[in-house]
């Protein structure tokens, strides 16, 4: 499993640290087991507002894993052990159904709407029955398509027409569809025609640079336009300074998602945030540095 992981068509030795790795694995795939059952996950809601309407109009529901010992996991340190094993198709359902539940909740409360945009793998889309798994949990919490987003990353190319036919049923139903991380891959632009898209998601690595170099906003500049120019949103993610801001005021309808804004919330807490959100939002807009 070492050579095929290593590229396939090559032999690899042992030694004491394949071993370690290997229970460590098993170890932890266990007790992603244990966690599914005793209902140890948990999502978190980060707002993304927009400054043209002073208003909030979506969360991305963000997967937490909370162990028994206190310690809070974030999903890069086991969703690879989580796929490799299946137990993602569990964790994923959860997912999927907690955020359509509590979208539903806030739907009939303070929140009529709200959209919440969930991260699903190609895998996801794949494995099982995706696209009639959603549609019945609509059915079931009452939610509209158009209050749920779901979000991809451009790896979802490499599973070529399956995955671009699932992703146009869920347009026939009304759910948009996000692109995740644009700007860090090499097939953005064959992204951008290939996929039914609604929405692009600007990678965090892009504004983090934004006020540091006379680079980064004409790259920022160029990604909103193209996507202006093919009909798309676009968010921006990780701002997190009011100088990143201020060089995103000058399109107000692009959508800010980073820690400037608000850090991820328990669903709770999320109305209260929509409630106080202009008063936060105008204090920002009066705050931030606007470009000369």
């Amino acid at each position: 499993f070492r050579a095929k992981e290593l590229g396939r068509n090559r032999f690899s030795l042992f030694t004491p640290q394949l071993l370690e790795a290997a229970s460590s694995r098993f170890k932890l795939e266990q007790s992603l087991r244990r966690a599914v059952d005793r209902g140890e996950f948990d999502l978190l809601y980060q707002p993304q507002v927009c400054f043209e309407s002073m208003r909030t109009h979506s969360v991305e529901a963000l997967l937490r894993w909370h162990q028994p010992d206190g310690q809070v996991v974030l999903p890069g340190e086991f969703m690879e052990v989580a796929e490799r094993s299946g137990v993602i198709m569990d964790i994923a359902d959860w997912v999927l159904e907690s955020a359509i539940a509590t979208a539903a909740q806030w739907r009939a409360g303070v929140w009529p709407d709200g959209c919440v945009a969930i991260n699903v793998s190609a895998h996801q889309l794949l494995t099982g029955n995706f696209v009639e798994r959603l549609q019945s949990l609509l059915s079931k919490y009452n939610l509209p398509p158009s209050y749920l987003e779901i979000e991809l990353t451009e790896t979802v190319l490499q599973t070529g027409a399956r995955t671009i036919a699932a992703l146009k049923q869920l347009r026939e139903l009304g759910v948009s569809i996000a692109l995740d991380d644009f700007g860090t891959g090499y097939s953005s632009l064959t992204s951008l025609e290939r996929l039914p898209l609604t929405r692009v998601k600007i990678d965090r690595s892009l504004p983090a640079t934004l006020d540091q170099g006379a680079r980064a906003p004409a790259i920022v500049r160029s990604i909103i336009g193209l996507s202006y120019s093919l009909g798309l949103q676009v968010t921006a993610e990780g701002v997190e300074r009011l100088s990143q801001l201020g060089l995103l005021l000058s399109d107000r309808g692009v959508q800010v998602q980073g820690f400037l804004v608000s850090r991820p919330l328990a669903a709770a807490k999320v109305p209260n945030f929509v409630c106080g959100s202009r008063q936060l939002l105008e204090d920002l807009l009066m705050s931030a540095p606007m470009p000369e």
